[in-house]
């Protein structure tokens, strides 16, 4: 069976859901009407799946972090004192001061508590595929919908955004799972450089495409979803480059304590929301976007895929989609 997306509702874009077992009847999934067709080949239902399950370990991570998060004296910082992780120990000692007006530092959270670093694995992890994915999925729509305005740059742009969305994505799960007191720093810090490089690069990119060929009559949630990327591309480029400056001069020397001095740490939080926004956005974009399947297609019966030859009486009619000839049975 061959896939895929598409904004129109053609006629032979209906399907039904079944299972490999053919003894079962139960095992198909008739859609009861159109709006029920069309509302479960959405891919929006998918990204909305994998954005919740994403969202809440992330701020499960941040509340239990917080809950189990120790704050060492003074003279603990300078003399030493354990700090447990699941079930390992290290002794942690610094002669950096506490910070006086200090903030606890989010990703220092999930550095030093186990629970918390586990769920921001998840959180990071889970969506890699279906952001990807999303990533193309805007953009073919981009190069379908404006390919007589596409030049040569918007196009090597447009097909830089799928590639620096993974690229992001994947460093962002290896840092998540390579810390900087239990396995390799100087990894650690690899990943978080290329990671802040790339998706700057990339919101950039994809802000650009996307606002060279925006116009005055695209729907409100257009206009929403465009307005998110630029307030969010806009505070993400300027305050990335002065934080990870700073958060890589401090993982430099033992991290004994999650807290960073309070203009760094507002600074993370302010970056960590406009990414949030950033990519959110992307679920306005594609809330149109469905699948359109062309049964048995893949194997070269059915081709070519043209409406005309899925008509009643013409030669592919047997590949209509499955609640469709059971209507026509019915009404025998």
């Amino acid at each position: 069976m061959a896939v895929v997306a598409s904004t129109s509702d053609d006629f032979y874009a209906n399907y039904a859901f079944e299972t490999s077992d053919p003894k079962n009847e139960n095992s198909i999934r008739v859609p009861r009407n159109t709006t029920e067709n069309r509302r479960l080949k959405y891919v929006i239902v998918p990204s909305l799946i994998f954005t919740v399950i994403s969202m809440g370990c992330f701020i499960g991570g941040i509340i239990t972090s917080l809950t189990t998060d120790y704050i060492p004296d003074e003279r603990e910082l300078i003399r030493g004192y354990v700090i447990e992780y699941g079930s390992s120990r290290f002794r942690c000692n610094s002669t950096i001061p506490f910070p006086v007006d200090g903030l606890p530092s989010i990703l220092n959270l999930f550095e030093l508590n186990v629970i918390g670093n586990v769920l921001f694995r998840y959180a990071v992890c889970i969506p890699v595929v279906i952001r990807v994915f999303n990533a193309l999925t805007v953009r073919n729509l981009l190069r379908h919908e404006y390919s007589t305005k596409f030049s040569s740059l918007h196009k090597v742009m447009a097909d830089s955004m799928p590639i620096f969305t993974f690229v992001e994505a994947l460093m962002m799960s290896l840092f998540s799972i390579v810390t900087v007191h239990e396995d390799f720093p100087e990894a650690n810090r690899f990943f978080k450089i290329v990671f802040a490089m790339s998706s700057v690069v990339n919101m950039l990119t994809t802000t650009t495409v996307m606002f060279a060929f925006s116009s005055n009559a695209e729907s409100k949630w257009d206009t929403i979803s465009m307005i998110m990327k630029l307030i969010s591309v806009v505070i993400y480029v300027y305050f990335m480059p002065q934080y990870i400056q700073y958060h890589q001069s401090s993982i430099t020397f033992p991290i004994c304590h999650s807290y960073m001095p309070q203009l760094f740490a507002l600074m993370e939080y302010v970056i960590i929301a406009a990414y949030a926004a950033f990519h959110l956005s992307f679920l306005i974009d594609i809330r149109n976007i469905s699948f359109i399947c062309f049964p048995r297609s893949a194997s070269g019966e059915c081709e070519p895929v043209d409406p005309t030859n899925f008509k009643k009486g013409a030669k592919y009619e047997h590949c209509r989609a499955f609640e469709y000839n059971q209507r026509r049975i019915m009404s025998l």
